[in-house]
């Protein structure tokens, strides 16, 4: 990137940071309209074993939001608070440990954990802060290349090599009903970058909810074994919204945990009924395209 490009993408950066006027409300609760700060939301949260964060990936405000309610819940919780995540793929869980321990280097780490592009400026506060604090952080996701592997494949996971099976979820189904409708509406939607045969279709949304599937297993595993600790979950809000996806598999797989949904709405929306049990508020700042479904 040439150094007048540098400076554009800084100073949008800086725009993005600085987006939401002051005074303007950060969250909100979605049955009672009642503006909240960060503190406040962490206090309502209490109540919940499991929060899910829905994000839109390319929103610099909605990622400011996030650490601060990270770091209002850990007020609160202290150890008694660990950190789940999309953007790491349980293959990864080892060298995600090793990072938090200090025996890894950050170099070694983002050289081998396939972190996202958007990481260090969006999600290493995430990471940091819970290193700093000594919080588990879990690796949620499916591998990306076995998700790719799904829907290349027509939603099968039939020659995948035995190493890597046990990354794969336990169990794995396509839902039918509003969370399949929803997936397809946006995938051929005028929006949508290209438009795909059914078969096809079918086999991305199968790699869809192989993801979720693996995200709702990752944390039910993580409760299983730690109880009495509140996970804060960040994922994009496809995967939430409503409590489908991931949140309606954990839902299935955990009946007794209770969970709690954070929905992104932009401030020009407001009167929009929110998709979610509290709301993220945000004036958007595009700095750079992500899928919704991803």
């Amino acid at each position: 990137m040439n150094k007048f490009m540098k400076t554009i993408a800084l100073s949008m950066a800086m725009l993005c940071l600085g987006a939401g006027a002051a005074g303007a409300a950060q969250f909100s609760d979605a049955g009672s309209g009642k503006d909240l700060n960060a503190a406040q939301l962490a206090q309502r949260l209490q109540k919940y074993d499991i929060v899910f964060f829905g994000e839109f990936h390319d929103q610099g405000e909605i990622h400011q939001s996030e650490i601060d309610l990270l770091q209002a819940m850990h007020k609160l919780k202290g150890a008694k608070l660990a950190l789940s995540m999309e953007m790491f793929e349980a293959d990864n869980q080892d060298k995600l440990d090793k990072f938090l321990a200090g025996a890894l280097s950050e170099e070694d780490f983002l050289a081998t954990a396939r972190p996202w592009p958007n990481y260090k400026t969006d999600y290493a506060p995430l990471v940091n802060f819970a290193k700093a604090n000594k919080l588990a952080v879990v690796a949620a996701n499916v591998p990306r290349f076995l998700a790719a592997h799904v829907a290349k494949n027509n939603a099968s996971t039939d020659g995948i090599e035995e190493q890597y099976k046990k990354w794969l979820p336990e169990h794995t189904y396509a839902l039918e009903g509003a969370y399949k409708d929803k997936f397809y509406a946006q995938m051929n939607s005028p929006e949508a970058p290209m438009k795909m045969p059914p078969q096809r279709l079918a086999a991305v949304y199968a790699a869809q909810c192989l993801k979720d599937d693996k995200m709702a297993e990752s944390i039910a595993a993580f409760a299983d074994a730690h109880q009495n600790m509140q996970i804060l979950h960040i994922n994009g809000c496809f995967h939430s919204d409503a409590h489908l996806g991931t949140a309606q598999k954990l839902e299935a797989l955990r009946p007794k945990l209770k969970v709690a949904v954070i929905t992104p709405l932009e401030r020009k929306q407001k009167g929009v009924q929110p998709a979610g049990d509290f709301v993220v508020w945000f004036d958007s700042c595009l700095l750079y395209t992500s899928d919704a479904a991803d």
